[in-house]
C-alpha cells in the first residue's frame, strides 16, 4: 500500500471517486464523494496521492453544469439585469486601457478611465445580499485575465455593498479587485493557460505575479494602499501556504482577506483550458473544504452574502420535486426561497410556484444538481 502506484490519484477540491478503506477493509476512512483537502492528503498519505489538476484524466471529465432544459428555465426566471450593458462596456474599456498603459513602463498610468465606471456600478448597487451571484449569468467571452478582473471587481462591489461598507470603501475595493492580477501581464499567456503540468520554472513565474503586480501598481499616482495590499496579498493563506512568503497573513486588512476568497471563487467558476468551470454550489463546497486557508471572519462574511446554495442553483427537494434557488434567507442559508420547476415525475410545472423553505416544513433540500 506504500507503493505510490497503488494509491488513488485525487485532486484537492474535488470529491473522492470511491470509498477509502482501511488495510483490512473493515473501516471506511473516507467516504465516496468527500471533498479532498490538504489535511486529508496528509492523513491518508498511504492511500491517496495528489494529482496535478492540470493533468487531464478520464475521471475528471465532467459535463457542463447546464443543458437545454436548464437554460430554458433560467431564461424564464428573468433574473434582473444587475449591471447595465453601458456600465459593463465602460468597465471593459477602462480595464483594457489600464492594462495597455500599465504594460508600458514609459507611460504615465491613470485609473481615471476605470473610476467613472466603478462610480456607476456602486451607485447602482442593490440593497439586498442575493445580487452577486446573479452576476454569474452576465459573463462575456474574452481572455481569462481580462474577464477575471472584471468579474472580481463587480462581485467585490456588490459583496462589499451587502456588508455595508462605505461608498468610498466599496469603490476602492472594486478598483483593487479589477487590478489585483496586474502582475499576470508579465507572464506569457502560453504559461497562464498551459493545460499540461507546469515546470518548476513556470510555477515560480506564476508565484511571482503578486510581487510583480505590486511593483506595477505602485507606479500609479495616488493609488489607494488597499489596491497594493490586495495585489500582493491575494494568495497568502492562514495555514502558512501561499505566496509570497515575505507577507504576513495577519498584517493584511479585512478586505484583502475577502479578496482572496472572491479571487478563488471567480477562478473556480470560470472555464480554463485545463478544466471546466465548477458549478456555483460546487465552488462553495470547495471553498468551505479549504476554509483553513482563509480568515474566519472573511469566510463568514462571504458565505453570508453568497449563500450555501447560490442563486440559480438547481436543487432536489425531499418531495421529489426540482427547484431553482431564487433568494437566500439570512436566518438559515440552508433553507432558501426556491421556485419549483419539475414535479416528482420530472414534468415541468405549467405555472410558477415559489416556496420559502423556512416556512414550508414539507420540503427541504436533499442535493444540489449540476444537470436536470
Amino acid at each position: 500500500m506504500n507503493d505510490a502506484d497503488k494509491r488513488i490519484q485525487v485532486v484537492v477540491g474535488e470529491p473522492l471517486s470511491r470509498d477509502i478503506l482501511s488495510m483490512d477493509g473493515a473501516m471506511v476512512l473516507a467516504a465516496k464523494g468527500t471533498i479532498v483537502t490538504q489535511d486529508m492528503l496528509r492523513r491518508l498519505a498511504n492511500w491517496i496521492v495528489e494529482e496535478d489538476p492540470r493533468q487531464p484524466s478520464e475521471r475528471r471529465e465532467r459535463k457542463p453544469a447546464s443543458n437545454k432544459m436548464r437554460d430554458e428555465i433560467i431564461k424564464k426566471l428573468q433574473f434582473d439585469d444587475i449591471v447595465s450593458q453601458k456600465t459593463r462596456e465602460n468597465i471593459e474599456n477602462g480595464i483594457g486601457d489600464f492594462f495597455k498603459e500599465i504594460s508600458d513602463t514609459k507611460k504615465n498610468v491613470s485609473i481615471s478611465h476605470i473610476e467613472d465606471s466603478i462610480a456607476e456600478l456602486v451607485d447602482g448597487a442593490p440593497d439586498h445580499p442575493d445580487v452577486p451571484l446573479k452576476l454569474m449569468q452576465l459573463r462575456t467571452h474574452s481572455s481569462y485575465l481580462f474577464q477575471h478582473s472584471i468579474e472580481c471587481g463587480i462581485i467585490g462591489s456588490f459583496i462589499a455593498s451587502s456588508l455595508n461598507y462605505t461608498q468610498r470603501e466599496i469603490s476602492s475595493f472594486s478598483l483593487a479587485m479589477m487590478i489585483h492580477d496586474t502582475g499576470v501581464l508579465s507572464i506569457p499567456e502560453s504559461i497562464v493557460n498551459k493545460p499540461e503540468k507546469l515546470t518548476q520554472e513556470e510555477s515560480l513565474l506564476i508565484q511571482g505575479h503578486p510581487v510583480e503586480g505590486w511593483n506595477k501598481i505602485k507606479r500609479i499616482p495616488g493609488i489607494d494602499p488597499m489596491a497594493l495590499m490586495i495585489a500582493i496579498g491575494h494568495h497568502i493563506s492562514a495555514d502558512g501556504t501561499g505566496y509570497p512568503d515575505t507577507v504576513d497573513f495577519n498584517d493584511l486588512p479585512p478586505l484583502a482577506h475577502l479578496a482572496s476568497i472572491i479571487d478563488h471563487f471567480e477562478a473556480l467558476t470560470s472555464e480554463r483550458p485545463f478544466r471546466p468551470a465548477f458549478a456555483l454550489h460546487d465552488a462553495i463546497k470547495i471553498i468551505l473544504s479549504q476554509r483553513d486557508k482563509y480568515h474566519p471572519a472573511a469566510i463568514e462574511n462571504f458565505i453570508s452574502v453568497v449563500g450555501i446554495f447560490p442563486i440559480s442553483t438547481f436543487v432536489q427537494l425531499s418531495s421529489g420535486e426540482v427547484g431553482v434557488v431564487t433568494r437566500n434567507n439570512q436566518e438559515n442559508l440552508f433553507l432558501p426561497e426556491v421556485k419549483l420547476v419539475l414535479d416528482p415525475t420530472g414534468k415541468q410545472y405549467s405555472k410558477e410556484i415559489s416556496v420559502n423553505l423556512i416556512t414550508d416544513t414539507y420540503r427541504h433540500i436533499v442535493a444540489a444538481l449540476n444537470n436536470i
